[in-house]
């Protein structure tokens, strides 16, 4: 056997593993994958043909165009184009204005353009009956993932990296292989792709992490800090999931009332639990309401923790996203309010005023 046809065969028997490891795939599914040009959404799509026939899928490329490097950006999107007709692929695309979205939200370039590829994937998978989405995130995407979280001061959640799977819908089956792997597989395959050259600028943290950070780690301290870090994230996941399932039987046996915008828990059920199991409480139940965790911090959860137990903290305490958390001797509510908290605080200061 050549080194070539060696290494393709390696590779998609990784592939091969993932996708039974974590049950991304079934029979005849349809599944839209996400791809750039860049090296490691190519090898998906490739990877993905070498299942087509076993798996009986139908598939569909869909590429989305951030604006935001004008002509590189139409060049990619062309050679996705171009890339998805050789393959007799069906081929889904739009240009969206990301730095005006960005702008206008008051998100990070990558915060936004993140959130708008992830809607133009969803919504396309709806409108032409995908029911999976398939992203190249690989090993070394893993490894950046858990050193960013871990330098923004994140929990086991924020270490255990990118999931292989999440929800029903998006599936990462190069999530075991490495880049260089990746790179090896589209060599001995002599398929092209294109370079983004905005990889390479160091204003952003996950650059810099992938071209200074772990670089160093390795040179300096562990060759196989990348595997280290995989592996540490897959342990933390497995870990992450027994807490919630954990989790999800503390909060259940505490709620008193449930609606939409409000929770209403028993507080000397939730006086009984540990610490630890009473920080991931709190989160669940506040992401029940808010329908996120966006800007809350594990500050705040503490601070939910110390208001619902000391008795000399007052009635209430506010929350970002409209939520406001109140207590009785016997309750703990979690509401999302109509208002903004501010307006709702100035209307109660002008009601107290009025009865004077």
């Amino acid at each position: 056997m050549t080194d070539e046809r060696h290494i393709v065969k390696n590779f998609i028997r990784i592939i091969q593993a993932t996708l039974c490891e974590f049950n991304m795939l079934a029979r005849n599914d349809a599944v839209l994958a996400a791809v750039s040009g860049g090296p490691d959404s190519v090898a998906l799509i490739r990877a993905l043909m070498a299942f087509r026939e076993e798996y009986g899928l139908r598939l569909g490329v869909v590429h989305l165009n951030h604006q935001l490097r004008k002509d590189a950006a139409l060049r990619d999107q062309e050679f996705v184009r171009k890339l998805a007709a050789t393959l007799d692929l069906p081929f889904y695309t739009e240009q969206m204005d990301v730095k005006t979205y960005a702008r206008t939200n008051r998100l990070s370039i990558e915060t936004a353009g993140r959130k708008l590829r992830y809607q133009f994937f969803e919504k396309t998978a709806q409108n032409e009956g995908y029911c999976k989405i398939a992203t190249g995130h690989h090993k070394d995407d893993n490894a950046e993932q858990v050193l960013m979280n871990l330098l923004r001061g994140s929990g086991p959640k924020g270490l255990s990296g990118i999931p292989p799977v999440r929800g029903d819908t998006f599936i990462r089956p190069l999530i075991r292989v490495s880049k260089l792997q990746i790179r090896q597989f589209l060599e001995a395959c002599e398929q092209p792709f294109v370079t983004d050259e905005s990889n390479t600028d160091l204003h952003y943290l996950r650059n810099k992490i992938r071209h200074q950070l772990i670089p160093h780690l390795q040179e300096e301290y562990n060759p196989e800090i990348v595997d280290a870090l995989d592996r540490l994230s897959h342990i933390l996941r497995q870990e992450e999931t027994l807490w919630k399932k954990q989790t999800i039987q503390q909060l259940n046996q505490c709620v008193i009332k449930k609606t939409s915008q409000q929770l209403i828990l028993s507080k000397p059920q939730m006086k009984k639990m540990d610490q630890a199991i009473l920080q991931r409480v709190f989160r669940m139940a506040i992401k029940q309401i808010k329908s996120d965790l966006n800007r809350i911090s594990h500050t705040h959860i503490n601070d939910c923790i110390q208001f619902c137990f000391n008795p000399s903290a007052g009635s209430s305490l506010d929350l970002p996203g409209r939520i406001r958390v109140y207590k009785t001797q016997d309750t703990i509510e979690i509401k999302k309010e109509d208002a903004p908290l501010r307006e709702i605080g100035k209307l109660k200061k002008q009601q107290r005023q009025a009865e004077q």
